[in-house]
């Protein structure tokens, strides 16, 4: 048996989530994750959110989907890897999402992003080995990595490239595999006035000096974000929504936190 944590916010946190995941589990994984995402963008709808970020974008899925629901919503995706970033711009042009080639840190410069190449798991090689435009590249190391490429990137502070006013509604969408630590202590007046992020966590240590699940939970409560919803990727990694203490209260939340794990009728 694991060793009980000693911080109490985070076993309320591990209280939450695991009730959360012993739901989840009474439903097929994908169903979970589709409605939990779901949940998420109907809640974005609702909160017509001015500014939306989106860490980690990869294609920019995520901004491309908002800005064609909403379009007044100025929506900033950054993608550090530069094949990715290469593959995907030209793509984006004209959608009206301002993509970005720059890693999000504390670092105002350069920061070295790593490439997973090739695996000691054979299973994680098939599936990400040798491709540069993967999804595993990373400002952390991944433990089980063989070989990794290491390129210089632009980086930003996220409260240095994004100015929040006081109307401002805010919603992020964060996949920055191991490095959600960087991304968050550089984000701290923004996420402070955030109503809704999305993150994709993990339990155990995959990637080198990275943030666990309590460890993002914790910082995102000083930012007076709570978790709402959750879903199961794989046993050590999942994603969270989290959402501003208010809206986290209210009678609406229950019910669409009820009606994401409702067992599908037979």
């Amino acid at each position: 048996m694991c060793a009980a944590p000693t911080n109490p916010h985070d076993a309320g946190y591990l209280y939450l989530t695991q009730v959360l995941a012993h739901r989840a589990r009474k439903l097929p994984p994908e169903l979970v994750s589709e409605r939990v995402e779901q949940a998420f963008r109907d809640l974005c709808i609702e909160l017509a959110p001015t500014i939306s970020l989106e860490v980690g974008a990869h294609e920019a899925a995520f901004s491309r989907w908002l800005k064609s629901e909403l379009p007044g919503a100025h929506c900033v995706a950054f993608e550090a890897n530069p094949y990715v970033h290469d593959k995907f711009a030209e793509g984006l042009d004209g959608t009206g999402v301002d993509y970005h080639h720059l890693a999000v840190s504390e670092t105002n410069g350069t920061v070295d992003l790593g490439i997973p190449r090739r695996f000691h798991n054979p299973l994680l090689g098939r599936r990400f080995g040798k491709r540069r435009t993967s999804r595993m590249a990373s400002l952390a190391r991944h433990r089980y990595a063989e070989r990794t490429e290491t390129v210089p990137v632009p980086s930003v502070p996220l409260d240095d490239f994004v100015s929040i006013d006081d109307d401002d509604v805010v919603v992020a969408w964060i996949d920055v595999e191991g490095a959600s630590g960087a991304v968050l202590t550089s984000g701290e007046k923004v996420l402070s006035h955030a109503s809704l992020v999305y993150i994709e966590v993990e339990n155990e240590q995959v990637w080198r000096g990275q943030w666990l699940d309590v460890d993002v939970a914790r910082y995102l409560a000083d930012c007076d974000l709570v978790p709402v919803l959750r879903d199961i990727q794989r046993p050590h990694q999942y994603n969270v929504v989290f959402a501003s203490a208010a809206l986290a209260a209210t009678p609406r939340m229950a019910r669409l936190c009820d009606a994401v794990y409702r067992p599908t009728e037979d």
